[in-house]
């Protein structure tokens, strides 16, 4: 059963490893690959790479920094084969 973390548990720094990206300040827990381990990494920046935001709390790309989407596929079909990866866009700059 997981359980919530607590006020008196730190928050770790981008570059620590995590199981989970409710542990990280940055709220991003990423791996490289299946294997891999999963280190705290920043949020995703304008024109950057990123994966739409998970229930999964690990991620492959990051999700967006606030105020920015990610533009990427969000069907079910790109969520199980983790091709659901885009680009972070301001949303205030489409045409």
């Amino acid at each position: 059963m997981k359980r919530a973390m607590t006020s008196t548990e730190k928050q770790m720094e981008d570059g620590e490893l995590c199981l989970n990206s409710i542990q990280c300040k940055s709220k991003c827990c990423q791996h490289d690959s299946a294997l891999g381990l999963a280190r705290c990494i920043h949020k995703a920046s304008e024109n950057s790479g990123c994966s739409p935001k998970t229930i999964y709390g690990i991620y492959y790309l990051c999700p967006c920094e606030r105020g920015l989407v990610c533009e990427a596929d969000k069907s079910i079909i790109g969520t199980i084969t983790n091709t659901n990866h885009g680009i972070c866009q301001d949303p205030g700059s489409k045409q």
